[in-house]
């Protein structure tokens, strides 16, 4: 009877958390000025695709398919950099988005700059890398799965009929908790990963990087459209950023947009 309704708990959890999943990435209902984008998009009219997935944005419409989307237009017409900066916004939200990530990598091979990052410690970029493979609501679901399981051990530890099997169903709870956790972690860190306000990219043609955050301060080097920065200050109308090599140095604040 007890082993009936851990059971059935655990199957009103999961039935709970896949409703959850269908309710949060169920598409936005489409409004006639989404229509319209598609519409312009399919006969080739960029600019009305771009001009309508742009209002959608003004509006407060967030969405991976809308930047995804928008980042398309944007490609057709040639504007890399506005392409992948929406592309980095697709992706910011989604991470485990495999069409994202290839037109993404298609759009960074017509950039101009080619900058070596900083190899990161494998530990480290495998973890990133494992985080990347769910979006923050689907390790979140995970989380809520894991955790349903570990209950439900625990509830056998607890009524098992011999030591072996309590210790048994308890060392597999542990395990179940401390995947509870991880997964918890990966879904907090994708949840303010894409409320982050802290990496840009480079929109304008060519982009002047100075010694200071002044017009006539020294320029050290040049970054060009599509490039991929990290803001680390803003005084006035400049931004103090970094980019994948290391090197620093002060941009204009216009020719840059936060992804």
């Amino acid at each position: 009877m007890e082993m009936k309704r851990i059971l059935l708990a655990i199957a009103l959890v999961c039935l709970s958390a896949s409703v959850w999943a269908q309710e949060t990435e169920a598409p936005r209902s489409q409004s006639s000025i989404w229509k319209s984008a598609e519409d312009a998009y399919a006969v080739g009219d960029y600019d009305g695709a771009i001009r309508n997935y742009e209002t959608l944005c003004k509006e407060g419409a967030v969405s991976s398919s809308l930047f995804y989307n928008l980042g398309n237009a944007y490609y057709r017409k040639g504007s890399v950099g506005k392409a992948i900066l929406n592309y980095e916004r697709a992706l910011k939200l989604d991470p485990a988005d495999q069409d994202v990530k290839h037109n993404l990598e298609m759009a960074r091979l017509q950039t101009l700059d080619k900058i070596d990052s900083v190899p990161q410690f494998i530990l480290v970029e495998w973890v990133k890398n494992l985080r990347n493979k769910l979006s923050s609501n689907a390790w979140a679901i995970v989380s809520l799965i894991f955790l349903a399981i570990s209950v439900a051990l625990l509830l056998l530890c607890r009524f098992g009929r011999s030591t072996s099997s309590r210790r048994l169903y308890f060392i597999i709870a542990m395990v179940m908790l401390a995947l509870t956790l991880f997964s918890f972690l990966f879904s907090l860190s994708l949840a303010r990963q894409a409320t982050g306000n802290d990496t840009a990219v480079v929109v304008e043609n060519i982009g002047s990087v100075k010694s200071s955050p002044a017009a006539g301060g020294n320029s050290i080097f040049v970054l060009h459209e599509g490039t991929r920065v990290k803001i680390l200050e803003k005084v006035e109308q400049w931004s103090k950023i970094e980019i994948q090599d290391g090197r620093q140095g002060w941009i204009k604040t216009s020719d840059i947009e936060v992804i």
